[in-house]
């Protein structure tokens, strides 16, 4: 149980979170009203990772963390190329009916509603995305997290020779990015922004210090 415990930890610290809108359920019992709270959490490494959650609870802080929890473990790694979706797929869960279609690079997620939160969090860069359906998030949502676990790319990568250099260019944007990372980190740069060397000793830093003079009125 402590492993399984220590594993959930460790997975939710890998993955990003977002909770939709959340929803305020009242029941009528015999004694009164009875007050919980409802929520979607999607959660995604935004390297093709993404997962989506239904949590309810006593309170919101609850059922966020159910929503997470039911998230991560539903969570599933996509078939993307590059950085969009190897192919146009149009997919119905229930009332919900979305379209999504691969986008040229530089485009950016056009998508609005929970459609384009979901997209964001797995990490697709150029993709248009179409609600078909209803109206509402939560369907939304999950439509869309059933829709990208359709996706195929091994046909696409045989018969389309630029979607595989859109791999590449992927693949090598992440490696210059990593480069970049490890300088930064290696040369030592603090949060704000300022320079901060292997050999950096704060009290021989050439930072001026200004005091603040309060002047003082005579009484008579």
């Amino acid at each position: 149980m402590e492993q399984r415990k220590r594993n959930n930890k460790r997975e939710r610290g890998q993955f990003d979170k977002k909770s939709l809108k959340i929803r305020r359920v009242a029941k009528v019992t015999k004694g009164g009203k009875r007050l919980r709270f409802s929520t979607i959490v999607v959660v995604g490494d935004h390297n093709g990772t993404v997962g989506v959650g239904l949590g309810r609870g006593v309170d919101v802080r609850s059922a966020v963390e159910k929503g997470e929890s039911l998230a991560t473990k539903a969570a599933v790694k996509i078939e993307l190329i590059g950085d969009t979706i190897p192919h146009e797929i149009v997919h119905k869960v229930g009332a919900a009916q979305v379209l999504l279609r691969p986008a040229k690079s530089g485009t950016g997620v056009i998508a609005g509603s929970s459609v384009r939160t979901v997209l964001e969090l797995a990490g697709i860069e150029n993709v248009y995305g179409k609600v078909l359906g209803s109206n509402e998030p939560n369907a939304n949502a999950y439509c869309t997290f059933e829709a990208l676990k359709k996706l195929k790319k091994g046909r696409v990568l045989e018969r389309m020779s630029g979607m595989r250099d859109r791999v590449e260019l992927k693949n090598q944007a992440d490696k210059e990015k990593k480069e970049k990372d490890m300088k930064k980190r290696e040369n030592g740069t603090d949060k704000k922004g300022g320079y901060k060397g292997k050999n950096f000793d704060p009290k021989k830093s050439t930072r001026k210090e200004v005091k603040k003079e309060t002047k003082v009125s005579d009484k008579k």
